[in-house]
């Protein structure tokens, strides 16, 4: 059904806009919250997909990357969500948070998984899999984005949801 890999993600320096929204809030704010990330992020240097070869995204054009953490699950009642965008480890200035590095476990998702409305899926696959792979799930689940999600076709893939393992 829905592919588990791991991967190393490094560390990475981030500008984050964090709220406690619920679902019906997490689906207004979200756009505007990476639009505002990313252009925060421009004064700092941002990195696009070609910094981060574990995405692998390697023969596609650059773009922008989003990670969005969940804190708790916005279908359940207001949870607190980061939208993070990864600028250079080296940016100056203040306001930026450090995403420690991480084993993670992730699954590639299609378009078509989220409009079919199976994204909830995709976390119970990972839960699943850490279990019987006898690992610990490490963290709050992210989701990481790194096409526009909005001009994707149904079977394009277009960001991975990632749980810390350990």
């Amino acid at each position: 059904m829905f592919e588990v890999r791991r991967r190393a993600v490094p560390e990475q320096v981030a500008v984050v806009e964090r709220r406690a929204v619920d679902q019906a809030q997490l689906e207004e704010w979200l756009p505007g919250a990476m639009a505002r990330v990313w252009a925060q992020a421009q004064q700092h240097r941002p990195l696009d997909t070609r910094a981060w070869p574990y995405l692998e995204r390697g023969s596609l054009a650059p773009e922008p990357v989003f990670v969005v953490v969940y804190r708790g699950d916005p279908h359940e009642g207001p949870a607190e969500v980061e939208v993070c965008s990864p600028v250079a480890p080296d940016s100056p200035g203040d306001g930026l948070a450090v995403v420690p590095a991480r084993s993670e476990a992730f699954v590639r998702v299609t378009r078509r998984t989220v409009d079919d409305g199976r994204l909830g899926e995709v976390y119970a696959t990972l839960q699943r899999w850490a279990a019987g792979s006898g690992l610990e799930l490490d963290g709050p689940p992210c989701e990481t984005y790194w096409t526009d999600f909005n001009a994707a076709r149904p079977d394009d893939e277009v960001f991975d949801v990632g749980w810390g393992v350990r």
